[in-house]
């Protein structure tokens, strides 16, 4: 209990403002319902952001998860495999939701709906069940939580927030998701990584030295 208490209080950056966010989308769902949140979003398109958006969305995909963790070779091999470890425990639990739920994205929600919605122009709307929970969320929030863990400035972790926040509301400006798929995944990936940090960090053979090493380190030595 002592050593999550000590892995909270290092994603505090994190974990703070995620939680007064989560707060605040709940007080606003109690207000409002689905349709009306998903048409408020759906009225904010805006040219810039109809470029922006499409690129801030793949910050979430599987490339992105990819590249995070071969890039973290060069800094060390415990926090590649971490961040590997907490990306795949995190799509393992969330595709089994998906297929749970059998959510209809918006663009199958909002089938034959007589109220005019807004495409964001060259990119491809989804329409199938899977909506429920956000893959892309659960992505971007697991990296952000393993790169606040391992960061050395823990105030980098408000900067990881908010790129996990914005490729979540790019899910929702293109239609590709709800609010509540959006919360609903990074939730599961808060909550899910956290666990991971703590069982990841009382084992004692992660903890070896050796596993600190790093591609680059590597070179050198030779």
């Amino acid at each position: 209990m002592q050593r999550l208490t000590a892995n909270t209080r290092q994603l505090y950056p994190f974990l703070i403002p995620y939680i007064i966010l989560l707060i605040s989308i709940l007080v606003a769902r109690i207000c409002y319902t689905k349709e009306d949140v998903y048409f408020f979003i759906n009225g904010l398109h805006f040219p810039a952001g109809d470029v922006f958006f499409p690129f801030m969305t793949e910050f979430g995909s599987s490339i992105s998860a990819v590249v995070a963790c071969l890039l973290l070779l060069f800094v060390s091999y415990r926090s590649s495999i971490l961040m590997a470890s907490s990306l795949i425990l995190t799509t393992l639990i969330n595709v089994p939701l998906k297929n749970l739920f059998n959510a209809p994205r918006p663009s199958l929600y909002f089938a034959g709906h007589t109220r005019p919605i807004y495409y964001v122009p060259d990119v491809e709307v989804l329409s199938n069940n899977l909506s429920f929970p956000s893959g892309h969320t659960v992505c971007a929030f697991t990296l952000a939580v393993v790169l606040t863990y391992i960061t050395p400035r823990k105030a980098f972790g408000y900067l990881y927030l908010l790129l996990a926040i914005l490729v979540a509301y790019s899910r929702m400006y293109m239609s590709q998701h709800f609010l509540e798929d959006v919360t609903a995944g990074s939730i599961v990936a808060t909550v899910v990584t956290l666990l991971w940090l703590f069982w990841f960090d009382s084992r004692p053979f992660l903890t070896d030295p050796r596993w600190n090493g790093s591609v680059s380190r590597k070179k050198n030595a030779a």
